[in-house]
């Protein structure tokens, strides 16, 4: 006799329930988020962007450290999060998610001014007319994220550190499989003083993911299958919006 597998998600018409997929047990409940929903949260995260680019690297790691601070203080239950929504044991939520990140943080927190200090290019014969050139790197504005539910803490949470350190605001779409883990990452970055609005989680399907990539971000972080990889550079094409697309894997296609 066959038996069904348990669903980590039961997605109804306007929500969707989050399972531990070896119990079956309801975790909890997240909205389908719509594209008005998205193009709102947008239009906050491009106000707030705008504020949040102006302190120093050195205040944008303080507000990192202090979520690590925060991460370090809750490691079991943030642990325990993560096996119940995604089905790993606790020991690998630890130390294929939680420990890596917070090294992560740490480094970032410490080394992007260095990172992306200004580059002077060397011009050749030019510079004997007086000229110069170098990289500046400044902010992009608004990231898009669309994580997966195989790493729901581990992915997503580096993407919003750099991008954070960067100077960007960030909308978040978890995958609908482990959306709470998303929001975790949402409530931890609040809790450490972030500003209000520069990173925001959206939850939903696969729509909400197609909505977020059209609605306008300067750039999108996808990790998925290659089939939803290639709708998502497709779309991102028709506005030359930057993408990084990491596909591929033995893993359930996820949106």
């Amino acid at each position: 006799m066959s038996v069904k597998p348990i669903p980590l998600s039961i997605e109804t018409t306007k929500e969707i329930i989050s399972c531990n997929p070896a119990t079956g047990q309801e975790l909890g409940r997240v909205p389908i988020n719509s594209s008005d929903d998205i193009a709102n949260a947008l239009n906050l995260a491009r106000s707030a962007q705008k504020q949040w680019a102006t302190l120093s690297f050195k205040d944008r790691g303080l507000i990192v450290m202090k979520a690590r601070q925060l991460i370090l203080a809750e490691l079991e239950s943030i642990a325990q999060l993560i096996s119940h929504e995604s089905g790993k044991p606790i020991i690998e939520a630890v130390s294929m998610e939680l420990s890596p990140t917070l090294d992560l943080m740490q480094f970032f927190a410490r080394n992007t001014k260095k990172i992306l200090k200004p580059e002077k290019l060397d011009i050749g014969l030019y510079r004997l007319l007086g000229r110069s050139s170098r990289i500046v790197y400044k902010p992009l504005g608004v990231i898009g994220i669309i994580s997966p539910w195989n790493f729901p803490w581990a992915i997503p949470l580096g993407e919003v550190v750099m991008a954070l350190m960067a100077g960007n605001s960030v909308i978040l779409k978890p995958s609908e499989l482990t959306p709470l883990v998303g929001l975790k990452i949402e409530e931890v970055f609040n809790r450490a003083g972030l500003p209000t609005n520069v990173l925001q989680v959206i939850t939903g399907n696969g729509a909400t993911g197609a909505a977020l990539v059209a609605s306008g971000v300067d750039k999108i972080m996808f990790t998925g299958s290659v089939a939803t990889g290639k709708r998502v550079a497709a779309t991102a094409a028709i506005t030359l919006t930057p993408v990084v697309l990491e596909l591929g894997g033995k893993d359930k296609d996820s949106d």
